[in-house]
């Protein structure tokens, strides 16, 4: 029988305990702050916020570092694995997935890697799809194509918290931060078949920016269904407009369960602390 070793990134955001639970060994993305490097999985959100908020520091994202990637692939082989899956954020996201591919070939190890197209619950849910059909003895190539298969069936949207901070990392001009503000526009992304951030709509109030993200979401649970009649609302350090979210969620549509998450500290670097996302598999 083959023996598969599991890999995913930090930004799945698997609780520790899922994690031993499951099996996953989980590589961390680094964040790097006022020029100091940490580990995303020693870094809180509370932290975070502290820094970039309260002491004004510059953040920013970077992959797992490379040679600890090797080094990992390396002690795997030693323990007498025959390969690994592993699943990793999208692309579109972080060169995370490339640089798995890269290590796993420079440690002379058989590794299939799998950009999820996405991060967060929707990685976290590939990663059990995928364990549950390595229990039930399905070949590395059946289970590596069942999650190629589930992975286009992501969705993800999620309201920007913080303009400045995506002014900071570049992704919107000056000018569009002042008019968002002004106006009190609430921008909302989502993501494309590939995992690659896209705007989905602009709405004039919190409010509207739900509602929009809501009837999104009716209108592909009723086409589509939702796998586990289950969504995930997730948060950066925003309870409030969590709450306010999910009770429109449940107000709506109240046979899905919804379960409350909180976002990694990657996303809130690029998106802000006052936000909240919603996601969710089609069935």
């Amino acid at each position: 029988m083959t023996k598969i070793a599991w890999i995913t990134d930090s930004m799945a955001n698997f609780s520790q305990e899922e994690a031993a639970r499951l099996g996953v060994d989980i590589v961390p993305i680094q964040l790097i702050v006022d020029g100091n490097g940490y580990s995303e999985t020693n870094l809180s959100l509370e932290d975070l916020h502290r820094y970039m908020i309260d002491q004004k520091k510059e953040a920013k994202t970077s992959q797992p570092i490379f040679g600890d990637f090797i080094g990992r692939y390396e002690r795997l082989k030693e323990e007498g694995y025959d390969c690994a899956i592993a699943v990793h954020c999208s692309n579109g996201l972080s060169s995370t997935a490339k640089n798995s591919k890269a290590a796993a070939e420079a440690a002379d190890f058989k590794v299939y890697t799998i950009d999820s197209h996405a991060a967060l619950e929707a990685q976290q849910e590939l990663v059990r799809i995928g364990k549950a059909a390595e229990q039930e003895g399905k070949s590395v190539e059946e289970i590596v194509a069942l999650l190629e298969a589930w992975r286009d069936k992501k969705n993800f949207f999620m309201i920007i918290g913080n303009m400045e901070t995506m002014r900071r990392g570049g992704r919107v001009s000056s000018g569009e931060m002042f008019l968002a503000n002004i106006l009190n526009i609430k921008p909302i992304i989502t993501l494309d078949e590939t995992g690659k951030v896209i705007p989905f709509k602009k709405a004039r109030s919190l409010k509207k920016a739900y509602a929009e993200m809501v009837g999104e979401l009716e209108r592909r649970h009723a086409e589509n269904g939702v796998k586990d009649n289950r969504v995930f609302v997730q948060t950066a350090l925003s309870p409030k407009m969590q709450d306010d979210f999910v009770a429109l969620i449940e107000s709506k549509l109240p046979g899905l369960e919804v379960v409350r998450t909180r976002f990694c500290p990657s996303i809130a670097v690029h998106a802000g602390f006052e936000t909240v996302g919603v996601l969710w598999l089609d069935a």
